[in-house]
């Protein structure tokens, strides 16, 4: 059942609702991108209902919970293509209350990220973020790529495993040289990718190649049937709504760090060397201000 499906469904059965199921039922209709991108509690709130009422009526329309439900709402939002849905997203953020009220938004967004928190960390991303450590202890080399607003996920993991290992590559493509930094990728390497829809171009070129050249892929996305995801031997998906403009880079991030404390946390001697060797060197250069400055 996709949206204009459950949409039409809600119509026909619509007066046979109850008083507040046609409430949370309009609200639907009227604000399907607020569905695919909020919570329960946070489109609740915003339909003026119980979080209750919000799981009734999935359940009236036949899902087993609410996730199943505001899922196909997700779906088409995603298919609408990124600029129409940038154009919604923002449109839905103009139709927010302003002044004190506003504060509500930001309460939404919080709420938003812990249960995306919840959401990516189950028993399956705990299994799969063991594997991921397991590749790339046991890599070569190590190259990382997340490209326009996930460049900063990958730009940290590079950045505090090079405190520990000298076997990363951040990828970037400064100077139009993508396609030369993975020149060298074999079966000894890794590839870790971080690639949200709209998936950029470079990023799946990127994987399909590495892939072909034997290379072990470790894919977080956000979706299952991510182009990135496929080829991936470890598939972290993870889960990014948000009422904001973009989808949220928070659960990334924090796959990000915890992939980092299961390397340290299973690491040697050597790692702890390392660390002390990086921390010297910082020293050495100056790098942070102390009490001597």
């Amino acid at each position: 059942m996709n949206d204009s499906e459950i949409i039409s469904l809600i119509e026909q059965r619509f007066s046979g609702l109850s008083p507040q199921l046609r409430q949370a039922a309009r609200f639907v209709i009227d604000n399907p991108e607020t569905i695919a991108l909020n919570s329960m509690r946070s489109a609740a709130e915003s339909a003026k209902v119980h979080p209750s009422t919000m799981l009734r009526l999935a359940r009236q329309l036949g899902f087993d919970s609410y996730d199943p439900f505001r899922d196909r709402f997700r779906d088409w939002l995603m298919a609408r293509g990124s600029s129409s849905s940038w154009s919604g997203r923002a449109q839905t953020l103009r139709r927010q209350p302003r002044g004190s009220a506003s504060a509500t938004l930001v309460e939404n967004m919080v709420a938003q990220e812990q249960d995306n928190l919840r959401a990516t960390f189950d028993a399956d991303a705990l299994e799969q973020l063991n594997k991921a450590c397991a590749l790339i202890s046991g890599a070569r080399r190590v190259y990382i790529l997340g490209l326009r607003s996930l460049f900063p996920i990958a730009f940290y993991f590079h950045y505090v495993c090079r405190m520990f290992m000298n076997k990363t590559v951040l990828l970037t493509g400064v100077g139009g040289t993508f396609a030369d930094e993975l020149r060298n990728v074999d079966s000894n390497d890794v590839l870790i990718a971080f690639s949200y829809q709209p998936y950029a171009r470079d990023t799946v070129k990127a994987v399909k190649f590495a892939r072909g050249r034997g290379a072990r892929i470790v894919a977080v996305s956000d979706s299952r049937v991510a182009p990135v995801i496929g080829p991936a031997e470890v598939g972290i998906v993870v889960s990014n709504a948000t009422p904001s403009l973009f989808p949220t880079i928070l659960p990334g991030f924090a796959v990000a760090q915890a992939l980092v404390a299961l390397l340290v946390s299973e690491s040697g001697d050597e790692t702890m060397a390392e660390i002390a060797r990086s921390e010297l060197q910082l020293d050495s250069f100056g790098v942070y201000v102390d009490g001597r400055d």
